[in-house]
């Protein structure tokens, strides 16, 4: 990779992500939307040459004091940090700045990258005179639970303790962003109105539209065979698709189960294809299947979660064909859906503020947030044909395009770089 040099106005990046959502190739095997999300921020900074390289940090409880290995992944420095949070917190602090100053010697560069943090989990350590963003992927506890009740939070969360305890964390970040007076790069106006009102200053959030385009994949195949035969539909028939990570509280499936039994109720021929959670983990996906009634079981797939290339795929395939159902209750982004729309399956979303991608949707795709409502939308799509039209594509892909989202990145990086310029502090004394 070319060696980096700081233009006037535009500062290279290090990117901090979690090393245990990455594989060897870095563009695939990822688990988690924020790294989805970040990786396109990466190609982002890869494509005008201003990527020092990653820092991936895992934890290892075996470990006194933190330690690092380096290493190159297709053509792009990169160093794991291992650490816990056992160690003093200079410890890390220090192996965290040295790992920066590294990647910016070795391209170079006469001042430190700026820093761009996939999750918070290590910005308590990040050094202050050095700038960096982050983007807040997930929910914050607190938000969600001035919509839901204290119970629904809790199931949310999995149980009292973990919200409890993920709460405290996120509001002790959030302190920490508004004492040092960091960046936030936001890509979604849920979580953005959210820290405004914590006290975050405005001008520390940078809008970025999320990087979600058509995607070209040259080899599109489904290797499962059973998803490939199931996905087959009948002149008549309409297949309904949802699928996301974790089948948890957020996603709220049953909701799309119990509509679907209300059609095959009706007589409307529909199939039901339910994708997620680790193929591992049936516990979830066997509770889902508990539900339909025996004599439409065989309607409805409930299969482990999707890869990249395998979700694609299936967009590919049953374009013109489906309707991709969402039905989560609290969404700070919402990929998939997405996704589905701008690859050309017709999508619908909850008719809700808390959905954020629910935003970019004409209001003919929304229904209100019962099952009533869900069956009725998916009865007039079907009988308009809706799913064969392109109308949504040509309306989301207005709004949400990689030209939109290179030129938000672009802006908010210039402004972020500009910002640290001013206040620059060379490499040679970071390392001291």
């Amino acid at each position: 990779m070319t060696n980096i040099t700081s233009s006037n106005k535009i500062t290279p990046a290090v990117i901090v992500i979690n090393g245990n959502y990455i594989s060897n190739d870095y563009r695939s095997g990822f688990k988690v939307g924020a790294t989805s999300f970040t990786l396109k921020v990466a190609d982002y900074f890869i494509k005008r040459d201003l990527l020092s390289g990653f820092i991936f940090y895992k934890r290892d409880e075996s470990l006194i004091l933190p330690k690092i290995t380096e290493d190159i992944i297709e053509g792009i420095k990169c160093i794991n940090i291992f650490f816990n949070f056992s160690m003093k917190s200079k410890d890390v602090k220090n192996m965290l700045e040295k790992c920066i100053s590294i990647l910016s010697i070795k391209n170079d560069q006469i001042i430190p990258a700026i820093v761009y943090y996939q999750t918070d989990t290590l910005l308590s350590y990040h050094p202050p005179h050095i700038p960096c963003c982050i983007t807040h992927h997930g929910p914050f506890v607190e938000d969600f639970q001035q919509h839901y009740s204290l119970e629904e939070t809790y199931d949310a969360f999995e149980n009292k303790t973990k919200a409890q305890h993920l709460n405290i964390q996120q509001m002790k970040g959030i302190e920490t962003l508004i004492n040092k007076k960091y960046f936030i790069f936001q890509h979604s106006k849920l979580q953005g109105n959210f820290l405004l009102k914590k006290g975050i200053n405005p001008d520390n959030i940078k809008n970025i539209i999320p990087p979600i385009s058509i995607e070209e994949i040259t080899k599109l195949k489904i290797e499962n065979k059973y998803i490939n035969d199931f996905i087959k539909t009948n002149k008549n028939e309409l297949l309904l698709f949802t699928a996301v990570a974790r089948l948890d509280y957020f996603k709220n499936i049953d909701l799309l189960i119990n509509s679907a039994i209300v059609l095959l109720n009706k007589g409307i021929p529909v199939k039901i294809f339910i994708a997620g959670d680790e193929e591992s983990k049936n516990i979830r996906r066997n509770k889902l299947i508990s539900m339909v009634p025996p004599r439409y079981q065989e309607q409805f797939f409930i299969s482990h979660k999707l890869s990249q290339t395998e979700l694609f795929s299936i967009f590919n395939k049953i374009k013109n064909k489906s309707i991709f159902v969402c039905t989560s209750r609290y969404e700070t982004l919402g990929i998939t859906p997405l996704e589905a729309a701008l690859n050309g399956v017709c999508t619908i979303v909850p008719n809700l503020n808390l959905i954020e991608a629910a935003s970019y949707f004409p209001s003919e795709y929304k229904f209100t947030y019962n099952i009533d409502s869900l069956t009725e939308k998916i009865i007039s799509i079907y009988e308009k044909d809706l799913f064969t039209s392109n109308q949504q594509l040509q309306y989301i892909s207005s709004l949400i395009s990689k030209a939109c989202f290179e030129d938000s990145m672009g802006k908010a990086w210039e402004e972020v770089s500009i910002s640290y310029m001013a206040n620059k502090k060379p490499v040679s004394e970071c390392l001291s």
